[in-house]
């Protein structure tokens, strides 16, 4: 009996769902911070069923646990997303299918209940006109945070600059440090990212490690900034990650302060809803509109294939066709 509850204690769906992102932590399947975010998904379930085995388990329970995540889940007990829902059932249909393959379970109870479709927010992007105005507008704050010795909201700005200007990735822009920047090339180096609790680790994919080219202007920025911070820091250690974008300390920019700021930056500059990870968006729409072939702009995203950028941007060849056609109109019927 004793040997009995011991292996009982092994498998419950609390175990399987550790053991699960442990093993994919360790082996490295994937990095340490999307291992323990998607724990936290699956264990959304626990008040239901985490004691309990895999094959005990009955899909109307789980059914149950959802209705109730949807209509009094979360914080404030108004119910989670139904995005949030759909990432909890894949994690927990991910460690259940896991546990089977381990010989912890014979069935996964979540196949017997449909996964909850995400209603997602179509994401945004400027247009070029809108787009140049938050540069400039950016680009201003920057200069006079930094003339007002208010090193972190420049840091902000300067984000807002070169998430427009090379579509990085909110975590690549706060991770990238001095040793980055080549002002020589103008290119700027991603090979790492702040996760979402703060660590520093690889970057989304293999095919996010890229080198991007930046203009002469944002590249005068920049070096505006280590000019700044070289005078005001003297102690400084350059070698140990001096991170570009910076507090009051010269330390790295805190990501929950900026998306404080940035909310209300932006609400108050007349970009109300807008998302900081649209401003990634925008860069790759205006690129493709204007004319720039698709390898080129999947090498700036860093995303794996053309087709996985010809996917997500569709929406700007049909401006990129008109541009085209104005363009041939106006060289084959001029006088």
């Amino acid at each position: 009996m004793q040997m009995e509850n011991r292996n009982n204690e092994q498998t419950s769906y609390r175990k399987i769902v550790e053991q699960w992102a442990q093993e994919r932590e360790n082996l490295q399947y994937v990095q340490p911070y999307t291992a323990r975010k998607a724990a936290q998904k699956a264990l959304l379930f626990a008040p239901w069923i985490a004691e309990m085995q895999l094959d005990e388990i009955e899909p109307a329970l789980l059914s149950e646990a959802l209705m109730h995540l949807g209509s009094k889940g979360g914080r404030s007990r108004k119910g989670l997303s139904t995005a949030t829902l759909r990432a909890a059932h894949l994690a927990g249909s991910q460690a259940a299918d896991w546990a089977i393959t381990r010989g912890m379970a014979e069935k996964n109870p979540f196949r017997n209940i449909a996964r909850p479709r995400a209603n997602y927010r179509q994401s945004q992007f400027l247009t070029q006109g809108q787009a140049n105005k938050l540069a400039r507008t950016a680009s201003r704050s920057f200069n006079k945070c930094l003339a007002n010795g208010n090193i972190a909201y420049a840091s902000y700005s300067l984000a807002v600059c070169l998430a427009l200007a090379t579509g990085l990735r909110r975590g690549e822009i706060f991770a990238l440090d001095w040793d980055d920047f080549n002002e020589k090339t103008m290119r700027i180096s991603v090979s790492k990212a702040i996760k979402g609790d703060g660590s520093l680790g690889r970057p989304k994919s293999v095919a996010s490690i890229r080198n991007v080219a930046i203009g002469e202007k944002l590249c005068k920025l920049l070096q505006k900034m280590r000019d700044w911070q070289e005078e005001h820091f003297p102690e400084k250690d350059w070698s140990q990650n001096a991170f570009i974008m910076c507090g009051e300390d010269g330390a790295a920019a805190s990501l929950n302060a900026f998306e404080h700021w940035w909310r209300a930056w932006a609400d108050k500059g007349g970009w109300k809803g807008l998302r900081f990870h649209e401003l990634r968006h925008t860069h790759a729409t205006l690129l493709i509109s204007n004319g720039t072939d698709v390898k080129t702009v999947q090498m700036r995203l860093g995303h794996s294939s053309a087709e996985v950028t010809m996917s997500c941007y569709a929406h700007a060849l049909p401006m990129a066709d008109g541009s085209a056609a104005t363009l041939l109109d106006s060289t084959l019927f001029s006088r």
